[in-house]
């Protein structure tokens, strides 16, 4: 059973914003592709679970807006001595998830399978989100 991380995406305003900031920090993961990379301190003590079909789920402006899939998680270590970090490679297409009210916090926590808000549609890195007004307006149009 996998499951998933919640992380407040900070200092964005938007997914247009976010997949923008993004954008600017892709990186080879040396297979041939190009992941986005989240950091953390922390060892995910169910590592196993969120590699067997896990996504980092971020809070946007106090909702749950989008999501990523994870795709490996790696330990990195400066020296010996050194406290390990992690590393979580994510694929770098944002799916949009239906919105879900989250009031942030910091690092990250567990998200169950079962409490995940339902997909509304990718967002990929080459493609451009319409902006938060331009979307709003196609919303109530009900053409999106």
């Amino acid at each position: 059973m996998s499951v998933h991380l919640l992380k407040p995406a900070l200092r964005v305003s938007d997914v247009y914003e976010f997949v923008q900031r993004q954008k600017q920090w892709l990186t080879p993961d040396g297979n041939g592709r190009n992941v986005y990379p989240v950091w953390t301190s922390r060892k995910p003590s169910r590592m196993d679970e969120m590699l067997d079909g896990g996504s980092v789920f971020w809070i946007i402006k106090n909702q749950i807006m989008c999501r990523q899939d994870i795709l490996a998680i790696q330990e990195v270590r400066e020296s010996a001595d050194e406290k390990p970090s992690y590393l979580i490679l994510c694929d770098p297409v944002l799916v949009r998830v239906q919105p879900i009210g989250k009031r942030a916090f910091q690092g990250w926590r567990y998200l169950e399978a079962d409490q995940a808000p339902k997909d509304i549609g990718k967002v990929g890195m080459e493609s451009s989100v319409p902006p938060p007004k331009m979307e709003k307006i196609l919303r109530e149009a009900g053409l999106i």
